[in-house]
């Protein structure tokens, strides 16, 4: 599927909000097209959250969310591709500037990845088209993790932050604490 009509699908189900895709949306979205543009679209979601398999945006998900595991991880993945793809390229080249796209603590969309293999399953094709599985990111681990979301960090445990509009936004939930060891630098 080509890049534009997957993010062209993502953001009809995200219907203008700036929240993650809707499965819902996308299901009676996809449900209007063929089996091989449905196939094709479960390849290229899965593609995608394989793209963002690395450990700086873990990092940023363990600040985000005050902890991730691997499957909060993952799911976590599936919640950006379902901001659009702004918020995917933001995540895959700098995940440390994804403060402003931040909008809930609930940072995961696990049943939007299920949405192209389900309606497969419902016309009778046993395909799934996230059958390659991801594993742990692939990328050298070096240092703390929140070392390397040092920005990210500073701009989610402000008192006031901006969002997307530049309009202060006051923070719904507590900053956890980190003892500033974790942030010093062993050069």
């Amino acid at each position: 599927m080509p890049d534009e009509r997957f993010w062209t699908l993502i953001d009809q189900a995200r219907a203008g909000t700036s929240a993650s895709a809707s499965p819902e949306r996308l299901t009676a979205l996809l449900n209007q097209l063929g089996e091989d543009e449905v196939s094709d679209f479960g390849h290229t979601f899965y593609e995608n959250l394989c793209d963002l398999n690395h450990w700086r945006l873990w990092g940023a998900g363990y600040v985000v969310a005050g902890g991730m595991s691997d499957d909060s991880f993952h799911y976590f993945r599936s919640w950006i591709v379902g901001k659009g793809k702004q918020v995917f390229d933001v995540a895959r080249t700098d995940p440390d500037q994804l403060g402003p796209y931040i909008d809930t603590r609930e940072v995961d969309n696990e049943l939007l990845e299920y949405v192209a293999m389900k309606i497969l399953k419902r016309r009778g094709i046993e395909e799934d088209p996230g059958i390659v599985r991801v594993a742990a990111p692939t990328t050298n681990l070096k240092g703390s993790l929140l070392r390397k979301t040092t920005r990210l960090w500073l701009f989610r445990s402000s008192p006031r932050y901006s969002n997307s509009c530049g309009r202060p936004v006051v923070r719904p939930y507590p900053a956890p604490r980190f003892p500033a060891s974790l942030f010093a630098t062993n050069s």
